[in-house]
């Protein structure tokens, strides 16, 4: 069937609302297919921990993706020109797919995640949700991370693939694993810069506090070293990837209707609604240990 109009379509065992002026659907495995609404673009509300995750693109489509697990179990679909805004997290991408079932995000095709200070991308994001908040971020093939309290200096880290572990959607513990580089700025006690430290190795973890690094830990040698602050050359530290750009993050709902925020990378078709694989399962990392840092000071492991 189809409506039209000021559609709004609701899903209370999933916590799903979606506002259209379109809804295309079939009852048969509750597909819908939602296009429309202001500007153009349709927008998802999703209830987490009693607060709105907002999700807008050029459409919206889902269907049930188990029928032993009823309506509450949905795949959904979002394409093109992917923005969210919610309060701990913001992103964007071209195309995402989220399964209620295991509360997994997956971002396709130039994602973007940012969290308070820090900033996300790789090839492919995955997010993974525990009771209703964040608790991975899962950088897949290109993982690159700026962390910054000031928005002057940038902490950079680098790695084939990242694990980014939260606490009650607080960073506290990152992994990275494969061609590791990191750019870091040492603070003091009372929080003023000391220095700046550029290191590479197959693996290395970091701890964070307040959202900036505590505690590193290198899981093989590392070769690098620390240049007091006034005989360091930051421009020449940092490392290849994209740059900070706070400027697109979406942070009102006005934001997910404007125009688009970037130009699309490269053309991508439409996707196919099916039901999710094991592909989405977590690449190996280092073996699991506490989230807190073990020490101030930067670590070797032999």
């Amino acid at each position: 069937g189809i409506a039209t109009g000021n559609v709004v379509w609701q899903d209370t065992s999933a916590n799903l609302t979606i506002r259209s002026t379109r809804l295309d659907y079939r009852d048969t495995d509750g597909y819908i297919k939602a296009s429309g609404g202001l500007r153009g673009r349709p927008l998802l509300i999703s209830l987490l921990d009693g607060d709105s995750l907002y999700v807008t693109a050029d459409t919206l489509s889902s269907l049930r993706t188990d029928s032993l697990a009823g309506d509450s179990s949905r795949l959904l679909i979002a394409y093109h020109d992917v923005r969210i805004l919610g309060p701990d997290l913001q992103a964007l991408s071209d195309s995402l797919s989220y399964n209620t079932l295991d509360s997994n995000f997956v971002l396709y095709r130039d994602p973007i995640i940012w969290s308070d200070t820090t900033q996300f991308t790789a090839d492919t994001i995955r997010m993974r949700l525990r009771n209703e908040q964040l608790d991975r971020i899962y950088l897949d093939r290109n993982g690159f991370i700026l962390n910054s309290p000031d928005e002057v200096y940038f902490n950079q880290i680098k790695g084939k693939n990242i694990v980014a572990r939260f606490d009650s959607n607080e960073l506290r513990r990152m992994d990275v694993t494969g061609n590791a580089e990191a750019v870091y700025y040492a603070l003091d006690e009372a929080g003023a810069y000391i220095g700046v430290n550029k290191t590479a190795c197959s693996a290395m973890r970091f701890y964070f506090g307040n959202n900036e690094i505590e505690g590193i830990l290198f899981l093989d040698a590392p070769s690098g070293k620390l240049d007091p602050m006034n005989m360091a050359d930051h421009q020449a530290l940092r490392l290849e990837g994209p740059e900070w750009q706070n400027k697109i993050r979406p942070r009102t709902l006005e934001m997910l209707f404007g125009p688009p925020p970037r130009s699309p990378a490269r053309p991508a078709a439409e996707p196919v609604l099916s039901a999710p694989t094991d592909e989405a399962a977590a690449p190996p990392g280092p073996p699991e240990e506490p989230d807190s840092a073990p020490s101030l000071q930067k670590k070797s492991e032999e």
